[in-house]
């Protein structure tokens, strides 16, 4: 089973390390006591600052990704010359709860449609407001079911692939996915491509939203809860990296 967390000291510990490393700290919601943050940096390079957006924990079961990004704030390894937008606890009630869905029931990874979640309409007015249009976007998930690391693919309008730079920074950590149909999809090699937008009737996620609201090269990155979170964290670290150096 995932690992719980302490979902108050990762936010306390989320903003300092933010804020130490010259993000600006927005709270675009509150859940409950938690508040509901966002992150934002711009980079140094004026003239391309080329922007990525980078989420995490919108599915209380998958504690890596917001611990990787913990991480990573507090080394100040993202890199500066691009503008950053993260979202690190996009579902605090779920994720101290140690659920998929919110305290509330609902799967926030499906709400992208009709936002009836508070988490979600304030998740997308944040984002309105503050992102213009992305080169990349990263969201951080991690799958029950998989057996190694996986990733999905978002770029329709050809742009160069980051997914192979992605899965050779992670193999130091973990094993790549060699299933060759995850989720009803077709996949080698750890990477599902989508040749078009996919049908979702139950809702969009947030990936498919972002891409058809802001464009660029999307990547739903997924490690196997089943082994061990320490791993898995690396493993996330690590994508991360690969996917913000290019």
């Amino acid at each position: 089973m995932p690992n719980r967390v302490n979902v108050d000291q990762l936010l306390i510990d989320l903003r300092n390390a933010a804020t130490a490393a010259d993000f600006e700290a927005h709270t675009y919601g509150q859940i409950d006591d938690w508040p509901l943050y966002g992150f934002i940096r711009l980079g140094t390079d004026r003239s391309n600052p080329q922007p990525i957006y980078i989420s995490s924990g919108i599915h209380g079961d998958e504690p890596a990704g917001p611990l990787a990004l913990l991480q990573l704030l507090q080394s100040d390894a993202l890199p500066r010359d691009h503008d950053i937008f993260l979202c690190p606890v996009m579902n605090p009630s779920g994720l101290a709860a140690g659920t998929r869905e919110a305290a509330h029931g609902i799967d926030l990874n499906r709400d992208y449609t009709d936002f009836s979640s508070v988490e979600t309409a304030a998740h997308r007015d944040w984002c309105l407001q503050h992102i213009q249009t992305l080169d990349l976007a990263l969201h951080l998930h991690e799958d029950w079911e998989a057996q190694g690391f996986y990733l999905y693919e978002l770029n329709l309008e050809n742009h160069p692939s980051r997914s192979p730079a992605i899965l050779k920074a992670v193999e130091a950590h973990l094993p790549i996915e060699t299933a060759r149909l995850i989720d009803d999809s077709p996949a080698r090699g750890g990477i599902i491509r989508a040749k078009e937008l996919p049908d979702i009737p139950e809702g969009l996620p947030e990936a498919l939203y972002f891409y058809k609201q802001f464009g660029g090269i999307n990547h739903t990155l997924e490690t196997p809860s089943s082994l061990p979170l320490q791993k898995r964290v690396a493993a996330m670290k690590a994508a991360v990296l690969a996917a913000t150096s290019g």
